[in-house]
């Protein structure tokens, strides 16, 4: 009997340890599908000591990172990526903020306007109108008409700045594979450059005007990608 009554209780116990098992069970599969930081923060309340424990713990962190780093992407600047950094520093986000803050300080304000060349006072050029021009300085009668474009700004988008050429080339075949539609048609351009960190290369992709550099980085950054319009 004594040997019954044991055995009973092992069953007992056996019993209760696998229905432990089944729920915790699905209380985890319940919080994987759920994927969110209340999810498993309510898993780890109930089951602390579970095997999954150290999992829950992750993903809540991993959760947090994505968030704030969307967070940084949709607000762009600087300073929201330096906050990214200095919140997840070993995250995987991290090195890419870090080019997009170099992206910042490579890219900078647009270059100041290229000055015309100042020509002669009006009455030298009157006098002495140059070959194909009359006296007014408008072209002569039969002259051709095509104006030299010398002065006209060249419009561009930066894509990333990164530390080596090869980083650069490699880079603009992701990118032209992501936004075909986008970027396909468009010339990659590795300029180099220096940082506080060492010489750079500045991907930029050359357009026909700024209103085309503004639409395109407006499409870009729909995606989180970083595009900084500038002129040279």
């Amino acid at each position: 009997m004594r040997n019954t009554g044991i055995c009973l209780v092992a069953i007992i116990l056996g019993t209760l340890a696998l229905a432990g098992c089944s729920r915790e069970n699905a209380d985890w599969k319940s919080a994987t599908a759920a994927d969110t930081p209340e999810a498993y923060q309510q898993f780890l309340q109930q089951h602390p000591k579970s095997a999954n424990a150290a999992q829950a713990q992750t993903r809540i962190q991993q959760i947090a990172e994505d968030h704030d780093w969307q967070a940084a992407a949709a607000a762009d600047t600087r300073e929201a990526y330096q906050q990214f950094i200095t919140a997840h520093a070993d995250s995987k986000w991290a090195q890419e903020a870090r080019i997009r803050i170099e992206n910042f300080a490579q890219s900078g304000a647009a270059p100041a306007a290229r000055q015309p060349v100042t020509g002669p006072p009006a009455t030298a050029a009157a006098a002495n109108p140059p070959p194909g021009q009359g006296a007014s300085g408008r072209p002569a009668h039969g002259a051709g008409s095509k104006l030299a474009s010398t002065g006209d700004h060249r419009h561009f988008v930066q894509l990333g700045a990164f530390h080596s050429k090869a980083r650069a080339e490699s880079e603009w075949q992701m990118l032209a594979a992501k936004y075909p539609d986008d970027l396909k048609s468009l010339k990659p351009h590795f300029v180099p450059g220096r940082s506080k960190s060492g010489p750079v290369y500045k991907l930029r992709v050359s357009v026909h005007s700024e209103s085309d550099a503004k639409g395109l980085c407006s499409r870009l950054k729909q995606h989180a990608q970083v595009c900084v319009p500038v002129t040279a």
